[in-house]
């Protein structure tokens, strides 16, 4: 009997374990959903970030102006004017992507690149993963005109 339960133990375990995990596809396609965010910012494809951001997408990141801390809140609509029309930057763009949890339909990822870093949350929405939530900061690492 003691044996019995034991087993049902593990195998509940298990089957828990699968359901929750995400497989190796979403892995790659959240990932994708990152770089494309972020590479198709930097090089000002417009069609790569919507391809990655949700309608309803926003980022969000702390500002100081007389020592009062807010949030700066960046929509949709001015991510695509800030993709097509931001400063070029003179550095090559390199790009950390680490998945830091992941459920069948959720999944927050960290995205280091020179300038900044990311915290995103991406969801999959109707089979494919999209940014919907991103707060950000200055990548202490960067330094300005290197």
């Amino acid at each position: 009997m003691k044996f019995l339960k034991i087993i049902t133990v593990i195998i509940i375990v298990l089957i828990t374990i699968t359901v929750k995990s995400q497989t190796p596809n979403d892995s790659i396609q959240i990932k994708q959903a990152a770089l494309d965010y972020i590479e198709g910012w930097y090089y000002k494809d417009a069609d790569r970030v919507d391809k990655a951001v949700h309608f309803e997408f926003v980022k969000r990141s702390i500002h100081t102006r007389d020592s009062i801390d807010f949030l700066g809140t960046i929509n949709k609509s001015r991510m695509d004017y800030i993709t097509l029309f931001h400063q070029d930057r003179e550095y090559g763009l390199k790009t950390q992507v680490f998945i830091l949890d992941a459920m069948p339909t959720i999944a927050s990822v960290k995205v280091i690149f020179n300038e900044c870093i990311e915290y995103l949350h991406i969801a999959k929405l109707n089979g494919q993963w999209k940014n919907v939530n991103n707060l950000f900061t200055v990548n202490p690492d960067y330094k300005r005109n290197q």
